[in-house]
């Protein structure tokens, strides 16, 4: 029997998480379940830094999943059977009107540790224009909820990758990069309100030689260690600290690197949930919001991620410290002086949230039984 037609409709508002998040989530339906995916972006010339090899043109096939330009020009055919509609975007008025009563509407919303998500999570609502029904769908990290976006079979390459020292070697030699065992390796990419020349101040002046990868992006600072204009390629050395700038990376290469280093510096949400898949220590910077909300956001997930560890208090201040831009050496040494601590306590809470369903999966049964 053939699947019936889903379509997802993102909308990029700033930087690359709203069109990974969904590129990953298309990917995941299609390949894992078989379902045919229209995904439909309004920004295709921002997200030919996620689809690599795509055009900036009405309709084309990507890797198996129909990519269509989303703009005040695009012609809607029909409805799809199921059709999501990520993170608030609004979908457009004109396919508004092809829906059906027993069209499956799903708002796919962002993600968070808080703890009303579980509550909020598949609720329904009546659309005021079109007296539709909209379901709201809400990634989470307890059982109740939506889910993590994981690929089925990511754990186990993630497993042979770190369990290989040929495979990161490659790794490292196709960016030009001859790399040291010994170093302490961090990731590092952020947006640009992070104390980011305080945290590499306190790298220089410490007592372990330090390799740190920062992937190019809008939100790269023009001057690092005292050099302006940075490119793609540079490699930067000062004190104990060796600064490479990498290209703007594919989403399998920005896993690789976070499973390659020791602490990985994420973002948003999209790196956030490869940093918990990669199962190191990571600091996490949530999405500026107004009246601190993303304070509020943070918080819930150092609660839920680290609430019952013993270093909870030393998480917590570089967490916190990163994200409201007052880094302390005081706070990293305390932090890097109990690693093997924390990336054990990592890969143990990673373990247990590999063990839950994952979003696609879970998706998949929620409209499965929506079904009319």
């Amino acid at each position: 029997m053939k699947a019936k037609q889903w379509d997802i409709f993102c909308k990029i508002v700033d930087n690359f998480g709203d069109i990974g998040a969904c590129w990953r989530m298309a990917k995941q339906l299609h390949n894992e379940h078989g379902l045919p995916i229209r995904l439909f972006v309004n920004d295709l010339v921002v997200a030919k830094s996620i689809l690599v090899g795509i055009d900036n043109v009405a309709q084309q096939e990507h890797e198996g999943i129909s990519v269509v330009r989303w703009d005040s020009d695009t012609i809607f055919d029909e409805a799809a059977h199921v059709v999501l509609e990520t993170f608030a975007c609004d979908l457009p008025p004109a396919y508004l009107s092809m829906m059906r009563p027993e069209t499956i509407w799903v708002n796919v919303d962002y993600l968070s540790a808080e703890s009303w998500v579980a509550g909020f999570h598949a609720l329904h609502g009546r659309h005021q224009e079109t007296n539709l029904t909209r379901h709201f769908y809400f990634p989470g990290f307890q059982e109740n909820t939506g889910g993590l976006l994981r690929e089925q079979s990511l754990i186990s390459q993630r497993d042979a990758f770190q369990q290989s020292n040929q495979l990161q070697n490659d790794f490292w030699q196709s960016f030009g990069i001859q790399s040291d065992a010994d170093d302490l390796k961090i990731s590092l990419f952020s947006y640009s309100n992070t104390p980011i020349d305080a945290l590499l101040d306190t790298l220089v002046e410490g007592e372990r030689p330090v390799s740190m990868f920062m992937p190019f992006n809008d939100c790269l600072p023009t001057r690092l260690l005292g050099n302006e204009n940075l490119a793609v390629g540079d490699c930067l050395t000062a004190g104990q600290l060796t600064l490479h700038i990498l290209p703007f990376l594919t989403l399998d290469d920005y896993d690789k690197l976070l499973w390659a280093c020791d602490i990985n510096f994420v973002r948003g949400e999209e790196s956030w949930v490869r940093a918990l898949w990669a199962a190191k220590p990571f600091i996490w910077q949530p999405y500026l919001q107004t009246d601190n909300a993303h304070l509020v956001k943070l918080n819930a997930f150092l609660k839920t991620f680290y609430d019952d560890h013993a270093l909870n208090q030393t998480i917590t201040a570089l967490h916190q410290s990163w994200s409201v831009e007052e880094f302390y050496d005081a706070i990293w040494q305390a932090y890097s002086a109990h690693l093997p601590e924390i990336t054990t306590h990592t890969q143990q809470q990673s373990n247990v949230l590999i063990q839950q369903e994952a979003l696609a999966s879970k998706l998949v049964t929620f409209c499965g039984g929506l079904v009319k």
